[in-house]
Formats: structure tokens, sequence, C-alpha cells
């Protein structure tokens, strides 16, 4: 495994694997890799050069709070990525916004505006740099991204068919724990009884799923979620039956829609999704 800081060694060494004739599979991550993140790198097709990208990217954080205390260890996320048989690591020093040099008057897609879109400003805008940055550099033949993050996701499939049409976006399914929490690199910083209590965001989420399918009202099942997640200490940001593939609210329309979630538990942010 070879580990990479600066740029021009990066294109140089993708420049060398082109032209061997192989093929590039991209895992853009923000490092403390769990086990969601060693599924993505499982997602690469067979045979493709696996590059790992490890960089916490302050431009999409809203608050530098938020940016200083996620969570870094780069030494274990390198054990991780060598133990998954990753080729390359970049992993930049620094903050390397100054380098990200993109188009100016950037109009993103009007499903950015919505849930973290609303409540992040910025948010999507550091998402859109950092990974047009990424695929102008690597211009990979694969990219592997998670569905826990489904609006980001929607996002990068808008990059790649609009400016990076041989990009190949493989997408996962969320990565849960055995008691159904969706993995995510700000976990570690709850308490363990904070950690126990996440479990009733997804049994929220599929109880809501269920009533659906009953026939229920979604605006009566949110009211009734919300206080009960309120109850045990759960803040709820947004809780929202959206269309998968405009993000628009779907009221009880449950054709291609999905219900998401963003909530704080510690003044950790938290979110989650589940297709209905």
């Amino acid at each position: 495994m070879q580990i990479i800081h600066n740029k021009e060694s990066l294109i140089n060494k993708i420049r060398e694997y082109k032209s061997q004739g192989k093929k590039i599979t991209l895992i853009p991550t923000m490092g403390n890799l769990h086990q969601g993140h060693q599924v993505l790198f499982s997602k690469a097709p067979h045979n493709t050069i696996k590059v790992v990208t490890i960089y916490v990217n302050p431009l999409q954080f809203d608050s530098d709070d938020d940016y200083q205390n996620y969570p870094k260890g780069l030494k274990t996320d390198l054990e991780v990525c060598m133990q998954n048989n990753i080729t390359l690591v970049y992993a930049p020093k620094g903050d390397i916004s100054n380098d990200i040099v993109i188009e100016e008057n950037i109009d993103l897609p009007k499903f950015t505006r919505y849930l973290c879109g609303q409540k992040r400003e910025g948010h999507f805008l550091g998402v859109y740099k950092i990974v047009k940055y990424l695929f102008n550099i690597v211009n990979p033949d694969f990219a592997c991204f998670g569905k826990k993050d489904f609006q980001q996701l929607l996002l990068i499939k808008y990059i790649a068919n609009t400016y990076f049409p041989g990009i190949n976006i493989i997408d996962v399914d969320t990565v849960r724990d055995t008691n159904n929490i969706a993995l995510s690199s700000r976990l570690t910083r709850l308490s363990k009884e904070s950690l126990s209590s996440t479990i009733r965001i997804y049994e929220t989420l599929n109880s809501i799923k269920s009533e659906l399918l009953k026939g229920s009202s979604f605006v009566k099942l949110k009211e009734r979620s919300v206080d009960y997640l309120e109850a045990n200490n759960i803040h709820v940001e947004y809780l929202d039956l959206r269309s998968l593939i405009t993000l628009e609210e779907a009221s009880d329309k449950l054709k291609s829609c999905g219900i998401f979630i963003a909530c704080y538990v510690d003044d950790v942010r938290l979110i989650d999704n589940i297709e209905i």
C-alpha cells in the first residue's frame, strides 16, 4: 500500500496506473474508518486499483466546532486500509481548500436545498467542490458512496452524470450494527448510554414505514414519532417523507420514496433514512 500526501504525487501515480491500462476505483472518506467504510472498500470491482482518500473537508462543515471536533485518527485509518488491501491512500496534510479551484457561480440542483441542505448552509457546496476536485485528479472508472448520506449520493450522481459520464457510481446500502444503528464516524463521540439510545432512531423509522404501508397518515405519525424521540433525549432536526428521485415532499404517496431523519444526541448530529 502506498501513502501519498500531495496532489502532484497523486497525479503522477494515477497517470502510471492508467498507462498500464488499469481500472481505478475511488473511495473518498473523511477518515475515522469503521465497518461501513470497509463495506465500501469491498464493493470496489475486482481487479481495480483501490484509491482511498482520507481528508476532513472544512468546506462542508457549517460549524467550526463541528469541524474541530470531528474524530480523526490517521494511524488507525491507515492500518484499516492495509487490512482491506487498499492500493493507494491519498491523505493530504492540512487544509487544501485553497487548492480546490472550481468554477464560479455554481448552481447546485434544487434537491440540495432540502433536508441537510436547508439546515447546513454551504454543506453541499463544500461536498460539490471536494468531490469534483477529486474526480478531476483521479478520473476513476468507479467510485463508491453510501446510501446513508442519500442526499449527498444524489449530488455525486449529478456531478458524475454532468461532468464525468465515464465514472460509474456504485451506491452501497447503509451498514448497520447488530442493533440496526447506522454506522457513522460521529458515533465515537457518544457516551455508552447515549449510543444505546440511538437504537430508537431506526426503530422509529421502521415503525413509521410499517404504519404507512397500513395506510396511516404521515403527518400524524411524524408528530407522534418526534414526541417519542424528544422524550428520549433525541432532538429531531427534521423527519420527512421524501421522493427518492427529487427529494420533494412525498405526502402519503409511497411510490419511490423514503423517510429521512436528522437528529442530535448529546450535541452529535446523526442522519439516517430508509426506503419505503
